[in-house]
């Protein structure tokens, strides 16, 4: 699949699904911000998203601090493993809420 596309329920729940990228993230995002900004979007899980990028991780972190600022929670769930891994390397798993890995016992 190329691109990305958004399907939001009227659960406030909502499913990304597709690559994630400098390519699909600026239309994604416009499809996103006015239900993160107007509150009916709460939960958002990435369960379909087959790879993803840098801008997708910036497109994770706007999402969660637009919500922030306009007095909302978004929780995102089924963050794919590599976008966990590049949020820990950048530092930003915090951001999104992720949980840091635990530090081996020396």
């Amino acid at each position: 699949m190329a691109g990305a596309s958004l399907q939001l329920g009227e659960d406030g729940r909502g499913v990304i699904e597709g690559v994630l990228d400098f390519a699909s993230v600026p239309a994604l995002w416009s499809a996103l911000r006015p239900a993160i900004l107007d509150g009916s979007l709460s939960e958002l899980s990435l369960a379909g998203v087959s790879a993803g990028n840098s801008a997708a991780l910036a497109l994770l972190v706007e999402a969660v601090q637009a919500a922030e600022g306009a007095g909302h929670a978004l929780r995102l769930r089924d963050i794919p493993a590599g976008l966990a891994d590049l949020a820990r390397l950048s530092n930003a798993e915090g951001l999104l809420g992720l949980e840091a890995p635990e530090e081996a016992a020396a």
